[in-house]
């Protein structure tokens, strides 16, 4: 059985505070464990169950994505600055001879008072020097896989950056289903296909032909679990002012992003066909995970836990559509969380347990969405 870890103890956490400051990281590999649980506690779990050598390729490619992340979702720097970042944390991938230049390069343009941030993503960040280095220990092929990633996540960050600055003219962020698919891709879909490429160096059981089915189904993986978690920080994003709910979807149902955060049962239906999409992605994920080997288990959990939890994370969603718990976040508790790792746990040699597992989830959600559908629009001239 895996366990759940505990939260960080707070000597460590100072331990390792005092460390920064200093300017000495004894142990790289140790400091880049911590800093994913500071910034990732789910992932943290996930990780875990990885064998030694993918884990920690898996875990590297991770802080690299979410440095990456952090300097695009950054609510504080302008959109001019977020570009000029990403574009120099691109140019650090792939790592070579004048890497440690471009690493102080990038830092020099970081604003100082990350430096002693109280935020664990922006001192992620800003110590990234003790962090990228570590990739050129990896094989090369592992070390391409990943810098093809970052590289890739990153121009499409810097895409939706100069969008969203133009948000402020009166632009859409998201416009149509193809504008989120896009987003979606770029943030997570890439992160899939790297997994499949990391997947498929580690096992020497994956061979081409399953390699291949592998690849066809990890974009729709990486999808559901983003869409899910957009779908899962709506109100979140309201609060930030930022949408990414497809503007044609809205028009639709007659509503504009400050009436869906608003709720209601048009509000409701926008929701239901996300839903029904990132379930969609949800079931991809499924035919992928059963497709890795059985005598892969550990590969198995790593997929099957997020899965699972994103999974009832929908179930959650749609028993509140219109927004009836806008207050925070909407998400699964500590106990399903246990719940989902130990029953997958049992199940994960078994493709046929999988699946009635899912079916049981997908039905409870099937049932929520028939429900939400049939919800009446009330008149907007009575409204009004």
């Amino acid at each position: 059985m895996f366990l759940i870890p505990p939260k960080t103890d707070d000597d460590r956490e100072a331990a390792w505070k005092r460390s920064m400051a200093s300017g000495k990281i004894e142990d790289p590999q140790a400091f880049a464990a911590f800093l994913l649980g500071k910034t990732s506690r789910t992932f943290a779990l996930n990780i875990q169950v990885l064998p030694t050598g993918l884990r920690r390729q898996v875990l590297l490619a991770y802080l690299f994505c979410r440095m990456a992340d952090t300097l695009e979702d950054d609510a504080q720097l302008p959109e001019a600055a977020k570009v000029r970042l990403l574009e120099s944390f691109r140019g650090l991938f792939p790592p070579g001879p004048t890497s440690e230049g471009r690493i102080i390069a990038f830092r020099a343009l970081l604003p100082p008072e990350w430096e002693a941030s109280e935020r664990w993503d922006r001192l992620l960040v800003w110590h990234c020097h003790w962090i990228l280095p570590q990739l050129s220990e990896f094989p090369p092929r592992a070390v391409d896989a990943i810098s093809r990633c970052v590289d890739e996540m990153s121009a499409g960050m810097i895409d939706f950056t100069r969008r969203q600055a133009r948000t402020r003219e009166g632009q859409v962020l998201i416009r149509s289903m193809e504008d989120l698919d896009r987003y979606c891709y770029y943030v997570a879909g890439t992160v899939g296909n790297l997994l499949c490429d990391l997947f498929t160096l580690h096992s020497p059981l994956i061979g081409p032909k399953r390699s291949r089915a592998l690849r066809a189904l990890s974009v729709s993986f990486g999808l559901g679990l983003q869409l899910t978690n957009i779908l899962k920080d709506v109100q979140e994003d309201r609060r930030r002012n930022v949408s990414y709910i497809p503007s044609d979807l809205l028009a639709q149902e007659g509503m504009d992003a400050a009436a869906f955060g608003i709720g209601g049962p048009a509000a409701a239906r926008v929701m239901a066909v996300l839903l029904a999409k990132a379930q969609g992605h949800l079931r991809d994920a499924l035919e992928y995970t059963c497709l890795l080997p059985r005598m892969e288990p550990r590969l198995r959990l790593f997929c099957l836990w997020p899965l699972f939890m994103a999974a009832e994370n929908l179930v959650v969603i749609a028993e509140h559509p219109g927004g009836a718990a806008a207050e925070g976040k909407l998400k699964i508790t500590r106990g399903q969380v246990k719940d989902i790792v130990g029953r997958t746990s049992l199940a994960c040699w078994s493709n046929l347990w999988l699946r009635r597992m899912f079916r049981a989830t997908m039905s409870r959600l099937d049932s929520r969405l028939a429900a939400v559908v049939n919800v009446p629009i009330p008149d907007r001239k009575e409204a009004q």
